[in-house]
């Protein structure tokens, strides 16, 4: 009996640890069954634990409608809910125009100082859309500010999603978006649309679209569904090089490449890389039925986005280097975190070399 009492009190703390934190996280719930988009000037608590922080009006689709915001058929497009019934819907994108839409929730509980979440949801460009754009953002923040306006909401957001192009062969499908963050502590809202400028983004005109929906027809416009922030065990990861460990390296560890060197804010490889590079490639040869996962990280200088995207462009130098060597690329994923995972937090030009770095783990198919 005490044995049964002990392994359910092991199942509820695991599930207690892997709560969502975010409310309504897949949009079932709503004050009515939508009929249509939401209208200009509407109410902006359009979703029961979902807000609007600017003028825009997001909007909010269900199978239970039978007019233009239904599931799977509505105004914007033809769509399934990746999961249940419902999803709801933003501007991430206006040609020549800054209008954008946000989604917002209040968590049900604050982030914890230094406590590590994962944050996911998933994307889905409507079919009636006649642009694609290659990103969207996510904001953490322990307040919230009601804008006074429908345009981009110039504020740095805690990550920015970035694919690889505006338009590929999946664009169209429901996209996963995840990330781990470090809480600052007392972050309690969360913010989802694009925070980026047309400048800043790259942009697909889907001249092959059919679709002629009037009001999509200079706009990408994603669904929004499945939210989640939960709290996450992250045990103490192995942290060495690869020389370290290059006669017997071991898959789900994290190896740093200590001696890969680039030029001064760019992605581009200096020669003295080269040995530790032809090292990794040696292992992935010795293993061929290895993957390579390359992550890369920034010290704390500069904007987020700014971070984000050099660290990915230095992990992708990473890889184009294996490629060139051998290796298929369908073994390499590349990912880029920017500052978000320093080793030293403290802020001097040691420690600043020591966050500046590409991380290789290796995965067993």
């Amino acid at each position: 009996m005490k044995a049964a009492l002990f392994i359910l009190f092991l199942i509820a703390i695991k599930i207690g640890a892997a709560q969502n934190l975010v409310p309504n996280a897949s949009f079932e719930q709503y004050y009515r069954c939508p009929g249509s988009y939401n209208p200009q000037g509407s109410d902006r608590n359009f979703a029961p634990g979902w807000v609007s922080p600017t003028l825009g009006t997001p909007d909010i689709f269900n199978r239970c409608s039978f007019g233009n915001a239904g599931v799977p058929h509505n105004w914007a497009g033809v769509a399934n809910a990746h999961k249940g019934f419902g999803y709801a819907g933003i501007y991430a994108f206006l040609n020549n125009s800054t209008y954008r839409e946000y989604l917002q929730a209040k968590l049900t509980d604050s982030l914890k100082e230094g406590k590590t979440y994962g944050v996911e949801f998933f994307i889905r460009l409507s079919g009636y859309s006649k642009y694609a754009v290659d990103r969207i953002g996510v904001l953490l923040s322990d307040s919230t500010t009601q804008a006074s306006h429908d345009r981009i909401w110039k504020i740095q957001p805690s990550f920015t999603h970035v694919m690889d192009s505006a338009y590929t062969k999946n664009t169209g499908l429901w996209h996963r978006i995840y990330f781990e963050y470090k809480a600052l502590g007392g972050e309690k809202f969360i913010t989802i649309g694009n925070f980026s400028t047309e400048a800043d983004s790259k942009v697909y005109h889907l001249t092959f679209s059919q679709a002629n929906e009037p009001m999509l027809n200079t706009a990408a416009y994603f669904y929004i569904d499945d939210v989640s922030v939960t709290a996450l065990a992250i045990p103490e990861k192995v942290v060495t090089t690869v020389k370290e460990l290059a006669a017997e390296p071991k898959p789900n560890e994290v190896y740093i490449l200590q001696h890969i060197y680039f030029s001064f804010n760019s992605a581009d490889i200096l020669p003295q890389s080269y040995e530790e590079l032809n090292t990794l490639v040696a292992i992935l040869k010795k293993n061929p039925k290895w993957k390579v996962e390359l992550s890369g990280h920034t010290d704390d200088k500069g904007d987020n986005l700014y971070n984000y995207n050099l660290s990915l462009n230095r992990a992708k130098s990473v890889g184009r280097y294996l490629v060139g060597n051998g290796i298929d690329i369908a073994r390499i994923k590349v990912l880029g975190f920017g500052k978000r995972k320093p080793l030293k937090l403290a802020k001097t030009e040691e420690a600043r070399a020591i966050n500046r770095r590409v991380e290789a783990k290796f995965l067993e198919k």
